[in-house]
């Protein structure tokens, strides 16, 4: 019978977000699997499982496990976020902002980044981000949720949340109770293996053993029982610097639609506010590397016969962006999408690698994108993948095809112009058209964003109107 082969049994070391993620999305997907997660202490270093920020993708996920975004806000887990100011980024540059969603709309056959940069050339139009209804509303702290009217500019831009580590971590842990999930106290002692070279059990510290046909490694960065099968690790720190991160709290800034990041001389800070308290993270760049934090990296098979990485066990990256947690969404995702039998067939895990290879790549090059534009980070060497997109959009405004881009076109558009890579050609269908329409086109469209803000609500008053933290008291764990 088909079913006899299916994995009936999952084990996941890791009880921080990731772990937490993964197991809910497990256990929702296949009703008849039992699955525990040991709680070993988090791992000061993965950044997946302390994000501050998330992309739009955080939602999806979401709705694949059964979490409602209106009982996360209500728990106080995380708020609603637009976009992200940028300060400092490239340097001298005037602050911008990085949002989540469309800039203007097509004018003929010229896609609009082609014509606001032709008209940009010959000296005219505002800067980029003025011709997005989600930065405007960003820079002027009001949100509402999208539109589904296509006609409305309350459609044009889309939004992520702004999770809050701990009480998101307990929302996430509740919930894994309420749907079955065993969660079990414990430390990692040893791994055992079957002779075919799979993982039979892991062994924990009182000396507790548990089985299962599926391995979910969400230990972070060191991949505990990943590295009983392969502890290789391909190094990116020619592209992206080794950092070291801190995280501090206050309560000095209002809660706000937007983050903050701020090019430091020596690193960068990202400030995110919320009603109860604004997150700030401070990374510095540790040039010989002895004392970073992050090393970043990938492991080029993060899914090896039984055992899944996910998280900082399959990709480590700096907190910049919340690139972590995103991967490990999508990972989760690509799993359940391809999901062996019990016998792991290499076809399944090999097109797993591959597809979540080019991801993990492709995040590299976002954020060499960025450092390469830092004023202090001193990129030694321009990935040859990345060299060719900036390549393309400087000459002609093209993005080249992206495999399982995690961002989207739009993101990287938005951050190619933001840090100063302006297309100094456009194709001749884009020249096409008219200059006097478009510039024209473009006028209206910033003049109409400019007056969305008196029509929205203040961002705070918003979410009290959401209930907000409502039932921050109520929510276990």
């Amino acid at each position: 019978m088909a079913g006899d082969r299916a994995i009936r049994s999952a084990v996941v070391l890791g009880a921080g977000v990731v772990g937490l993620s993964a197991a809910l999305a497990f256990a929702r997907a296949l009703p008849q699997l039992q699955v525990r997660v040991v709680e070993t202490r988090p791992h000061p270093c993965a950044s997946a499982d302390r994000a501050v920020v998330a992309w739009p993708a955080i939602n999806r996920f979401h709705e694949s496990i059964g979490l409602d975004e209106a009982e996360v806000v209500r728990a106080g887990a995380a708020t609603w976020r637009l976009g992200t100011r940028i300060t400092g980024w490239p340097n001298r540059a005037e602050p911008w902002v990085h949002i989540h969603g469309l800039h203007g709309v097509a004018i003929g056959p010229a896609a609009f980044h082609e014509a606001w940069a032709r008209a940009r050339r010959s000296g005219r139009g505002l800067p980029f981000d003025r011709y997005a209804a989600g930065a405007v509303l960003a820079e002027a702290g009001r949100f509402v949720h999208p539109e589904g009217d296509s006609r409305s500019p309350l459609s044009t831009y889309d939004y992520a949340l702004r999770p809050d580590p701990d009480l998101y971590r307990a929302l996430l842990a509740k919930l894994a109770r309420s749907r079955g999930v065993e969660l079990i106290a414990g430390e990692l002692r040893g791994v055992e293996l079957r002779p075919d070279g799979a993982v039979e059990a892991i062994v924990l510290g009182d000396g507790r053993r548990l089985a299962a046909d599926l391995f979910l490694d969400c230990s972070g960065p060191g991949a505990h029982v990943l590295a009983a099968l392969d502890g290789s690790v391909e190094g990116w720190s020619d592209h992206l610097p080794n950092v070291t991160v801190e995280t501090t709290t206050d309560r000095k800034l209002p809660p706000s639609s937007s983050d903050a990041l701020k090019a430091e001389a020596d690193g960068w800070t990202w400030s995110a506010p919320s009603p109860d308290r604004t997150v700030h993270l401070k990374a510095s760049f540790d040039r010989d590397g002895l004392d970073a934090h992050v090393r970043p990296g990938r492991r080029r098979e993060p899914w090896r016969r039984n055992v899944l990485a996910l998280g900082d066990a399959a990709v480590q990256l700096d907190p910049l962006w919340g690139v972590g947690l995103l991967l490990a969404h999508r990972g989760i995702r690509r799993a359940l999408d391809l999901l062996p039998g019990r016998s792991c067939d290499p076809v399944e895990l090999g097109e797993y690698n591959r597809r979540t290879g080019q991801e993990a790549l492709l995040a590299r090059d976002f954020l060499t994108l960025w450092y390469s534009r830092h004023p202090g980070a001193k990129v030694r060497v321009l990935p040859a993948s990345l060299a060719h997109t900036v390549d393309q959009f400087r000459r002609r405004g093209r993005l080249p095809v992206m495999e399982e881009d995690p961002f989207g076109r739009e993101a990287w558009i938005a951050a190619l112009i933001g840090l100063g890579v302006v297309p100094e050609a456009t194709g001749p269908m884009a020249d096409e058209a008219d200059p006097g329409r478009a510039e024209e086109v473009m006028q209206d469209l910033a003049a109409g964003f400019a007056t969305l803000p008196e029509q929205l609500p203040d961002y705070a008053r918003y979410l009290t109107h959401c209930g907000y933290g409502a039932d921050r008291g109520r929510r276990g764990g």
